[in-house]
């Protein structure tokens, strides 16, 4: 009886110790890490895309909101970034065509796709690469959510919590126009040169 009482004490007092060890039984808190890239007031750490010709800048915050208005142009992130998670709430009208471009070379299309069937030009495709495994659109008017995992070449990418690409190989390349460039860090480019859209509570969180 003493046997498995000192026993049961050794294993409880192990137990607590892995407990409170740091690092050993906790999982990272997925809260910390995370930062914000709009501060709801202005385009702070964001420029214009350059652009030859110059194109107008049609992007505004409105109730901490970033909206964008035709004419305009793309915003790129004055930091770089390269193995991240992403986080995004778009607003789409009938008419738009964005992007959510990943180190400025990747991009996921954002296009008003509601209803429509899968192709590699969608919303939620890794635009003319591959086509997402679900339409996940809603109809226009409401707030969309994106979740992004980019991590070396492989893409994660979530549409309203539907899993549309799962750790994909991206490829050496991308479509846009820094696609050519060598493999390395990039901005975050929101694309603006085509029609309306709004943005809201944009966060990245780097990966070391």
């Amino acid at each position: 009886m003493r046997t498995r009482t000192y026993l049961s004490l050794l294993f409880l007092a192990a137990f607590l110790a892995m407990s409170l060890a740091p690092g050993l039984a906790q999982q990272p808190d997925p809260k910390k890490g995370w930062i914000p890239l709009f501060n709801g007031k202005d385009l702070s750490g964001w420029k214009p895309r350059a652009a030859d010709p110059p194109k107008p800048n049609g992007w505004k915050v409105v109730d901490g909101v970033y909206i964008n208005t035709p004419p305009s142009t793309d915003i790129v992130t004055e930091r770089e970034f390269y193995d991240f998670d992403l986080y995004a709430e778009v607003k789409l009208t009938e008419t738009t065509n964005s992007g959510l471009y990943l180190r400025d070379k990747y991009e996921v299309q954002i296009l008003n796709s509601f209803g429509k069937p899968l192709s590699d030009n969608m919303c939620g495709s890794l635009y003319r690469r591959l086509a997402p495994a679900v339409n996940a659109c809603k109809p226009v008017g409401g707030w969309e959510t994106f979740e992004v995992t980019f991590v070396g070449r492989r893409l994660t990418v979530l549409h309203n919590g539907q899993k549309l690409h799962d750790a994909v190989d991206v490829g050496p390349k991308g479509t846009g126009a820094s696609s050519e460039r060598p493999d390395g860090p990039g901005p975050l480019r929101l694309q603006g040169d085509h029609d309306a859209i709004s943005f809201r509570n944009i966060r990245i969180r780097p990966r070391t």
